[in-house]
């Protein structure tokens, strides 16, 4: 298979179409005390892709908080590698008040 195959069959079983970004992101664990920024790769309606210096100590769920939207949503990894996510989005995506610091 070519690699322009490979890319149309992993295209094909994506639900939504992915939009290419370079957003900000935060991402939020324990009890909102552990942060640690990200670009926002990809974005779909249904995940992203996130690209930060290193995945490790980052857990298989978290929140993700969209910057740009001012919005976060609640993810699990589907996918990891040393600098790189690949995230679901397993909640509905919530406003975040601008009082809120993120």
């Amino acid at each position: 298979m070519s690699d322009s195959d490979s890319a149309t069959a992993n295209a094909e079983r994506r639900r939504a179409y992915r939009r290419r970004t370079l957003k900000e992101g935060r991402i939020v664990f324990a009890n909102h005390t552990m942060v640690f920024d990200c670009t926002i790769r990809d974005l779909s309606d249904y995940g992203a892709r996130l690209k930060m210096e290193t995945t490790i100590d980052v857990p298989d769920e978290f929140y993700l908080y969209l910057v740009h939207l001012r919005q976060r949503v609640q993810v699990e990894v589907r996918w990891r590698t040393p600098d790189s996510l690949g995230v679901e989005f397993v909640g509905e995506k919530q406003t975040v008040s601008s009082l809120m610091k993120i």
